[in-house]
Parts: structure tokens; C-alpha cells; sequence
């Protein structure tokens, strides 16, 4: 009985060792960033000073505020479109998809720019990889490393989740 008993706090013991994750550990899910999103917020973290962002060689960072994007989650397509502005062109541009594991505990968002088939319209096949630093059912915060006369800075883009509604 001794043995029984010292058996099972050992179990006891080793099975609340474990490690847990949190959510912004946890795997992020598709079926969660499924609907329209808006870009709430940007902010800037790295040294101090002024910077100017050119995000995914499309606009500059300020663009992508009250930017709308659409992920589908059943096939990775999707779409964002930034609005015009007075330093900002309107576009709407399609997009293909998914999460990647880097293998160092965190995952990104990876895009692609596609065409109305989902194929690639890079003849390099480029793509943007971007950290998820928290992805919510209504929020999500995503982190866009980048560059700016040399120095190394983050673009933080905050999202929330306007709709579940998706239409590209």
C-alpha cells in the first residue's frame, strides 16, 4: 500500500512538472482568424527616434491603419485593402495564406500575393513572414520586423476582429 501511495505522488508529482502554454504559446488556428479583420493600431518598438516603413513593399506603415483584411481559412486565400488617404493610394490586393513554425517556440503569418486563380504573381515567389504575438477570437497582434536607415525596428500591427463575414 506504502508503495502504491509513494508510486502515485511520484505520477502526481512528474505530471504537474509539465510544461503549459499559454494562448500566445499555443498554436495559433485558422478557423480562429476566419471573417474581416481591421488594423486598429500601429506603433513602432526599437529605438527611439523617427521611422518611416515601407510594409510588405506595398505602402508605408501609416497606410495600413483602418487597413481591412479577409482570411478564408479552408484554403488560405484571402485579401487586405488599404484605404486612400493623403499620403496613401486605395488598393485591394488578394493574398494566399498560412502559419509557419520557425521551430523557436513562436509562430508567424505568411502571405503571398496572388491572383484571382490563388497563383502567384512574383515570378520570384516571394512571400512576408510576420510574428503572431497573440491571436484572440476578436483581436490579434502581429509582429512586422523591419529596417529603416540601418536600423533593426518592429511594426506592431493590433487587429480586431470586425465580422466573421468573408468575401473577396
Amino acid at each position: 500500500m506504502k508503495k502504491l501511495l509513494l508510486f502515485s505522488f511520484v505520477i502526481l508529482f512528474l505530471s504537474s512538472c509539465g510544461s503549459t502554454q499559454t494562448s500566445s504559446e499555443a498554436k495559433p488556428s485558422k478557423k480562429t482568424l476566419k471573417g474581416t479583420w481591421q488594423v486598429t493600431n500601429i506603433r513602432f518598438v526599437g529605438e527611439q527616434g523617427l521611422y518611416k516603413a515601407n510594409l510588405f513593399d506595398m505602402a508605408d506603415s501609416a497606410c495600413f491603419k483602418n487597413s481591412e483584411w479577409v482570411f478564408i481559412p479552408n484554403n488560405g486565400s484571402g485579401k487586405y485593402s488599404i484605404n486612400s488617404g493623403s499620403q496613401c493610394e486605395a488598393v485591394t490586393t488578394r493574398i494566399h495564406w498560412s502559419f509557419y513554425e520557425p521551430g523557436d517556440g513562436t509562430y508567424q503569418f505568411q502571405f503571398k500575393y496572388v491572383d484571382e486563380k490563388n497563383k502567384p504573381i512574383d515570378a520570384a515567389n516571394r512571400g512576408y513572414r510576420s510574428t503572431i504575438d497573440s491571436l484572440e477570437a476578436n483581436t490579434m497582434s502581429m509582429r512586422v520586423k523591419t529596417t529603416y536607415e540601418g536600423k533593426e525596428f518592429d511594426v506592431i500591427l493590433s487587429f480586431t476582429k470586425i465580422s466573421e463575414d468573408f468575401a473577396l
